[in-house]
């Protein structure tokens, strides 16, 4: 007998093939970016000035308030606005005395065309303060201030 065959009779190698996968798109970070996408244009409306185009009055002296408030524009056509939803008075003192008593507002910004009638400006101040609502800022536009 040969020894040297002996060794070499019961070995085989094996070859693995591994499957190559095909590219994949990952779902997880395409929702996580969606969703960092969403929160950060909900946020950046909340602090967006209104979009409704109104011509305030002029003053040569005024302070800059930015802090969080609910904001009551009247148009040169004489719509009353709360946060750029048309609505009347009624609806106007019901929508800030809920926002009030949920503690989402304490003060109201008020803004009205410089041609507005002053007997609009009286009753929306009247439906403001009947909400429970006494603070309340006057919008101006300063000297030198441009409006976009």
């Amino acid at each position: 007998m040969n020894n040297s065959n002996r060794g070499h009779t019961g070995l085989r190698l094996r070859r693995f093939r591994t499957k190559r996968r095909g590219p994949e798109i990952m779902i997880a970070p395409l929702i996580d970016i969606i969703f960092q996408l969403l929160i950060f244009f909900m946020l950046i409306t909340r602090f967006l000035p209104p979009s409704v185009a109104i011509a305030l009055p002029e003053s040569g002296s005024g302070e800059l308030d930015e802090s969080p408030a609910a904001i009551v524009s009247i148009d040169q056509t004489g719509n009353v606005l709360l946060d750029d939803r048309i609505v009347n008075l009624d609806e106007l003192t019901s929508m800030l005395k809920s926002e009030k008593a949920s503690g989402e507002i304490d003060i109201v910004r008020l803004r009205a065309d410089k041609s507005t009638e002053w007997q609009l400006v009286v009753d929306v101040l009247d439906a403001i303060r009947a909400s429970g609502i006494i603070d309340i800022a006057i919008e101006i536009e300063t000297e030198g201030e441009q409006q976009e």
